[in-house]
C-alpha cells in the first residue's frame, strides 16, 4: 500500500493504519536520529516524537510531496532541537561548575564511543552537524542531493557543498591516520 493511500485512510477516520507508516519508516528514522544524537534513548524519544507530530499533522501534508521526506524533515528538526537544548544545558552546567569541559559530558561521550564503535564515532565527530546529517541521508538512506535539499528547504548546491566538505574532511582524516581510502 502506498503512503498516500495510508494517509488518506487515516484522514477518513481509520487512524490505526498509521501504524503501517510507523512500521515502514521506524528503523530508518531511528537510525537517522541516532546518527545525529549519538544516544540510543534520546534517538528513540525523538523518533517517537517525530511520528506523533506527523500523525497530528496529517491534515496539512501536501499529497504531492513525499511523506518520507516530510517525516525526515520532522525528525531532523526535532533532533537538532534536542542537540541545541543539550548544548544549552551543558553550557549552563559548565558555567555553574566552572569547568571548561563537563566531566559528565566526557563520560557520556566515552560511553557513546564504546557503544557505537569508537572509530566510526570519532570519524563522524570530525564533521559538523549538517555535514554528518547530509552524509547520513546520502549514504545510509540513499537520498539524492535534490531530495536532501527539499527536506532542509535549502538549495541543492548547499547540500553538495556540505557533502563535498564532509568528503574532504574524511579524506584528510584518513590520510593523517595513514589509512588512505576513497570516501564516496
Amino acid at each position: 500500500m502506498e503512503d498516500n493511500e495510508i494517509i488518506s485512510m487515516c484522514k477518513q477516520g481509520n487512524k490505526e493504519t498509521f501504524g503501517l507508516l510507523v512500521k515502514k519508516y521506524q528503523t530508518s528514522i531511528l537510525s537517522f536520529t541516532w546518527s545525529i544524537l549519538k544516544d540510543k534513548e534520546k534517538a528513540r524519544d525523538v523518533t517517537q516524537e517525530s511520528f506523533i507530530q506527523a500523525y497530528r499533522n496529517l491534515d496539512i501534508i501536501d499529497p504531492s510531496k513525499s511523506f518520507k521526506n516530510w517525516l525526515f524533515t520532522i525528525a531532523s528538526n526535532k533532533s537538532l532541537d534536542h542537540l541545541r537544548k543539550d548544548k544549552s544545558i551543558l553550557r549552563t552546567v559548565q558555567n555553574f561548575m566552572g569547568y571548561k569541559k563537563s566531566l559528565s559530558y566526557q563520560n557520556n561521550m566515552d560511553r557513546s564511543v564504546i557503544e557505537y564503535g569508537g572509530k566510526l564515532n570519532n570519524l563522524l565527530d570530525k564533521l559538523n552537524e549538517r555535514e554528518r546529517i547530509f552524509l547520513h541521508l546520502k549514504i545510509q538512506e540513499g537520498y539524492t542531493s535534490p531530495e536532501i535539499a527539499e527536506i532542509f528547504n535549502c538549495a541543492e548546491s548547499t547540500v553538495r557543498v556540505y557533502l563535498m566538505n564532509a568528503r574532504k574532511k574524511l579524506q584528510k582524516y584518513f590520510k593523517e591516520t595513514g589509512n588512505e581510502v576513497s570516501v564516496a
